[in-house]
């Protein structure tokens, strides 16, 4: 019989060199999932965008100004934006990852 944490393993999705785990919070226009760097084992935050929840033209500039400014800021106090992956439906924002 197979133990918990090899089901756990085939139960998480992979995206990039990311495996996405479980979830730890919730917006607008998706969720957010605890992930970790297949390579390094570095964990992450990985922000799960579904395209289709991001239809209404101030949507689409809010995500937009977002990422943006993620991708520009580097501070200390500032969660820092790793990578960002799209796919046909979701836009993964992959974040450093914050306890608590």
């Amino acid at each position: 019989k197979p133990n918990e944490a090899t089901e756990d393993k085939k139960k998480n999705q992979r995206i990039g060199d990311y495996i996405i785990g479980k979830s730890i919070g919730k917006g607008t226009f998706g969720k957010v999932k605890k992930g970790i760097h297949v390579i390094t084992n570095e964990k992450v935050a990985i922000k799960i965008l579904e395209k289709d929840k991001i239809q209404d033209v101030a949507d689409v500039e809010r995500v937009a100004r977002e990422i943006h400014i993620l991708k520009i800021v580097r501070h200390p106090n500032v969660i820092q934006m790793y990578e960002i992956i799209e796919t046909k439906q979701r836009l993964y924002l992959i974040m450093e990852f914050a306890e608590g």
